[in-house]
């Protein structure tokens, strides 16, 4: 965590003299008072007031936007937002006109993690960078760098679509491979709306596929997680048991990567917010020489 928040305000400081701020801005981090991830930004917030920067955390339902400025509910400026609350929900408690929009709108307040990062959070991304139909838009090795690191993806339409060089009718092939196949929501979170084709019975497959044809979802061929034997501890005794376990690398600014968040799952669902998994803390253990 040490390494993250170091990170974070190099981020924040270097976003807000690019984005023309001067002095020490006041930073909110701004989400929803009932998080979970509450507990972190009083972490991020006792790092920043260490190293002399006024740091608060809001609730987006607790600031005003009036003359040209950003004000919390108890009389703080905010110079610099620290973006924790989704897109999505922020727009559907506030609206268009939330204070926070119209402060970012007139180049009141600078925020990381802004409003053009929504592009990323859709699912569907993956799918225009998957579908063959779009690979002329991209050189050579961009199009390697598609095929190594994105499963192949599709919006899940009636229709035809390529699979491995040849045109498949796509609700029919899902039908007749579901064990292959992944069905996500375009934009959600937290793992739901997600059926895993190889965990239902064919009804529950062909049902999802009906709902997902009528609202915006994605298909995704399954990728295998690994697994490794994790000690856990239970009534007081050490039991080693398979986990499954993916990495999250962190990248700041867009240059570098540093640290990773670490789930480890018994679940194939491998999504902490819904029960599946959990996260634990990460270390690179080397010989001592």
């Amino acid at each position: 965590m040490g390494t993250a928040r170091h990170h974070m305000l190099h981020v924040i400081l270097q976003s807000y003299r690019q984005w023309g701020g001067i002095g020490r801005p006041t930073i909110a981090i701004l989400d929803w008072r009932e998080v979970p991830t509450y507990s972190e930004f009083v972490l991020f917030q006792q790092y920043f007031l260490f190293h002399g920067y006024h740091c608060i955390i809001t609730d987006p339902r607790q600031v005003e936007y009036k003359n040209g400025k950003l004000w919390t509910d108890t009389g703080v400026q905010i110079d610099f937002i620290y973006k924790r609350v989704l897109i999505s929900e922020l727009l559907g408690q506030g609206g268009i006109n939330h204070p926070v929009i119209q402060a970012v709108r007139d180049r009141a307040v600078c925020m990381v993690n802004p409003f053009r990062c929504k592009a990323l959070y859709k699912k569907a991304s993956l799918a225009a960078l998957s579908d063959d139909a779009n690979h002329h838009l991209y050189n050579k090795s961009e199009i390697t760098a598609i095929q190594t690191h994105i499963p192949w993806t599709r919006l899940l339409t009636e229709g035809h679509t390529t699979y491995e060089g040849r045109s498949v009718d796509l609700i029919p092939f899902l039908i007749d491979n579901k064990d292959q196949y992944v069905v996500k929501p375009n934009d959600d979170y937290g793992g739901r709306g997600i059926v895993l084709g190889w965990t239902v019975e064919q009804s529950v497959w062909e049902r999802a596929l009906e709902v997902g044809v009528k609202n915006p979802t994605i298909v995704q061929k399954r990728i295998p997680l690994p697994s490794e034997l994790y000690p856990s501890l239970h009534d007081n005794k050490v039991e080693f048991s398979d986990r499954l376990f993916d990495t999250a690398p962190f990248i700041w600014h867009g240059d570098f990567v540093s640290s990773c968040l670490t789930r480890l799952s018994t679940d194939p669902l491998l999504n902490v917010t819904a029960g599946g998994g959990s996260t634990v803390p990460t270390f690179i253990i080397e010989e001592r020489v």
